[in-house]
């Protein structure tokens, strides 16, 4: 008897965690969803990198603009299937992205420190079902021809506060973190011609319990959002490190460099990445290469390491910054593509209790 009323809880407590929803699960934060990086997109050449207009990039696509737009308070309220191909929105209103529904007249925007908008009694993880308004979007796009054989990924900068992707009536995945940038690799989810996008935001999750704060609570599409295209072998992550030695006279350039194939062909492939550091001027300062062998949809971490004489500093008073670029070449030498970022020669350490720069 024992054995049967345990065998009982187990059962109702696994089925009661599977049937928790996303946005009231803690485990959950986000689902397909690639890991968070330094924020670039890939250049064709080294004067667009070192110009560092990313608008300009020839695999750039913003999709900011008028979306298609249906509010509702709750779940059960909202259009069924709204996201699939054939589901006609021609009677929606329509809404700006980046924009907080709540300041068009969709719910009320609300100014508090604490308690909780939602309740003075919290019990979490759980959020509103009644009234918890889910915004559903609607957005067509079609990908440059340029972009054959290209990786490409969406980019939302923030959502608040969790929401829901499909691509083509197709279940792309789930983000919460309504400050952080999302991104998901759409590639195999395209077709040709037009593509629709269409997104669930949902107004809180249990990701609003963090957020218990003296600001404005409003929700939707809050930043932009665009469509980026890497060669199948791309840099997918970088981190420089600039250093200064004890004296804070000379410097030191660590890069590591993430690079990953997504092509799923044969392995054992020659590439190479060369960084190149130029100065205040544009003048380029150094470089240097590394050559690497790439697995089968494997990521390769490359460290790579330079010393720089006597860099103009980075301080409040100068705050000098060098360009960085990191190009990415096959095993002919033909360059892929080009990522760039600025960066800056400082010391920040601790002394007698004091944080110093």
């Amino acid at each position: 008897m024992k054995k049967q009323i345990l065998f009982l809880v187990l059962f109702l407590l696994s089925f009661s965690l599977f049937a928790q929803p996303d946005r009231e699960n803690p485990a959950v934060t986000g689902i397909n969803k690639l890991p968070a990086h330094v924020p670039f997109v890939p250049f064709k050449s080294l004067e667009q990198a070192l110009k560092g207009n990313v608008e300009a990039s020839p695999y750039f696509q913003s999709l900011n603009g008028n979306w298609k737009f249906n509010w509702t308070e709750n779940l059960q309220q909202q259009p069924e299937g709204f996201y699939m191909p054939d589901f006609d929105a021609s009677s929606w209103r329509e809404i700006p992205v980046p924009y907080n529904w709540e300041l068009l007249g969709y719910g009320t925007p609300i100014y508090v420190n604490q308690p909780y908008e939602w309740t003075t009694d919290p019990q979490p993880p759980k959020v509103p079902r009644n009234y918890n308004p889910v915004g559903s979007y609607i957005k067509y796009f079609s990908i440059p021809s340029a972009w054959k054989d290209r990786e490409v990924i969406l980019h939302f900068g923030a959502v608040k506060s969790a929401f829901y992707l499909w691509v083509n009536g197709q279940k792309v995945g789930y983000s919460q973190g309504s400050k952080l940038p999302a991104e998901f690799d759409i590639t195999a989810y395209l077709q040709k011609g037009e593509n629709k996008l269409a997104i669930q935001v949902f107004r809180w999750s249990d990701g609003s319990y963090l957020e218990c704060q003296d600001f404005w609570r409003i929700s939707g599409i809050e930043r932009d959002v665009f469509l980026w295209a890497s060669p199948k072998v791309s840099i997918t992550d970088f981190f420089a490190k600039p250093e200064l030695d004890d004296n804070y006279k000379n410097g030191k350039l660590k890069v590591d460099v993430l690079v990953k194939d997504f092509s799923g062909k044969k392995v054992g492939k020659t590439f190479s990445v060369e960084v190149k550091l130029f100065d205040i001027e544009g003048n380029l300062l150094k470089q240097f290469a590394r050559n690497f062998e790439i697995q089968k949809e494997e990521a390769s971490l490359l460290k790579l390491e330079m010393a720089v004489e006597d860099p103009a500093k980075w301080t409040a008073e100068t705050p000098n910054l060098y360009s960085l670029v990191l190009e990415l070449k096959d095993k002919k030498g033909k360059s892929l593509e080009f990522v760039s970022n600025k960066i800056g020669f400082r010391k920040v350490e601790i002394k007698s209790g004091q944080l110093l720069v």
